[in-house]
């Protein structure tokens, strides 16, 4: 009987989450659930005790459980660093036949901010601003897929690392240190308007990241 409720409370929970009627940061009321599947609490607590386990499901100390962000995978990863790849290059080819100029400004802004959060080794600062480098660097394009593709691959990569465990390992610090000398070189490029020598740079960039796919992906 025990095993029977919780096996519908998890597939109940699950399925919400799948389906993203729960999206990432929702939070998760036993109260709610133990009303729609007419059972106690008890089943209910076991199973997200397993969905944390599994990672879609988080425990909030005195608050309850949140969805999970959702972790990206070292296949999906590399798919769609090819893809994003791809794009970028249409993207500055864009900027260049069009004779277009970021933002350089707001971008070495935003950059000062990065190397600060390394320094500091603070993962939740870092990952935000570089998801602001990220907008600020693609606000020129009319390219409404591209735009998505990249911000909605820079929230599964930094939803992976949530807390500032994640810089204070040493291997994690280094590899992001090498990412941010490229950026730095890109503001370069930026500044100047050289976008061929920036492409260079961003190709090096992507072929870093797969480098490091066992790190920036579980």
């Amino acid at each position: 009987m025990e095993d029977r409720l919780f096996n519908k409370a998890y597939d109940y929970i699950k399925d919400k989450i799948d389906s993203n009627c729960w999206p990432p940061g929702t939070k998760i009321t036993e109260q709610l659930i133990s009303e729609a599947l007419f059972m106690s609490r008890t089943p209910i607590r076991t199973a997200l005790l397993l969905l944390e386990e599994e990672g879609m499901v988080k425990s909030i100390p005195y608050k309850g459980y949140i969805v999970a962000e959702k972790k990206i995978s070292n296949e999906g990863l590399l798919e769609r660093l090819e893809l994003i790849a791809g794009l970028i290059m249409n993207y500055l080819q864009y900027l260049k036949e069009n004779d277009i100029t970021l933002d350089h400004k707001e971008f070495e802004k935003l950059l000062g901010k990065q190397v600060e959060y390394l320094n500091y080794r603070d993962a939740t600062g870092y990952f935000n601003n570089e998801y602001r480098l990220f907008e600020t660097f693609i606000a020129q394009s009319d390219n409404q897929f591209m735009k998505k593709v990249i911000l909605t691959t820079a929230r599964d990569i930094h939803g992976t690392y949530s807390d500032n465990s994640d810089l204070i390992d040493e291997a994690r610090y280094q590899n992001e240190a090498k990412l941010l000398a490229l950026y730095q070189e890109v503001s370069i490029c930026i500044r100047d308007k050289d976008y061929d020598k920036m492409g260079e740079y961003l190709i090096f960039f992507f072929e870093t990241l797969k480098d490091s796919n066992d790190i920036l992906a579980q």
